[in-house]
């Protein structure tokens, strides 16, 4: 499933069943306006989309494989977010909201002017609260930033592993699953 698949049922599921289907020509493909140079966020404010791409780096580095900034994973999920009901929007607004909050708090400036040191630092508090300080005696984590932070890493991770950059990390080489369809042999009659 690629991305424009996954745009599809996003916004099918989120129109429901009130809406006629919208037709798309054979060879459209949305994802390539994601590319454009005069991109702007649908959804997201400029410094909203600034922490999300500073977000996805941290989680989905460039390294021998594309990370989440060369995947566009920013404009995916602000595509999709255009598209989501206003309590899934909501969440994931808190949990970046959370984020800058945090980093506000904690070192006195939004999270995507802190030091890539400091911004590594946070979300690893965030990913593993339970320290030796803090061990929760095996209980699941009730902190509100790893709350957070998986709401985030997981919108992360689906976008990055729907693009084609992540689906070629995963070792997909461009091909068809199950090769060309070449039609049912059997007998005609």
């Amino acid at each position: 499933m690629n991305r424009r698949e996954l745009f599809r049922i996003s916004i099918a599921g989120s129109l429901g069943a009130t809406a006629a289907a919208r037709e798309f020509p054979a060879n459209f493909d949305d994802s390539k306006t994601l590319a454009r140079a005069d991109w702007k966020p649908a959804f997201l404010s400029a410094h909203q989309n600034q922490t999300l791409v500073a977000l996805g780096e941290l989680i989905i580095p460039e390294t021998d494989t594309a990370g989440a900034t060369t995947a566009l994973v920013n404009r995916f999920i602000d595509l999709l977010l255009a598209a989501e009901t206003h309590d899934t929007q909501q969440s994931f607004l808190n949990s970046l909201a959370y984020v800058d909050g945090e980093a506000r708090s904690k070192y006195g400036n939004a999270f995507v002017y802190l030091t890539p040191e400091s911004q590594t630092e946070l979300l690893t508090f965030f990913a593993y609260p339970n320290s030796l300080d803090s061990w929760n005696e095996g209980k699941p984590p009730e902190d509100p930033g790893h709350t957070h932070f998986q709401n985030l890493k997981g919108w992360v991770s689906r976008a990055y592993f729907s693009s084609e950059a992540g689906m070629k990390a995963l070792g997909w080489n461009g091909e068809p699953a199950h090769g060309e369809f070449t039609g049912c042999a059997g007998k005609q009659g």
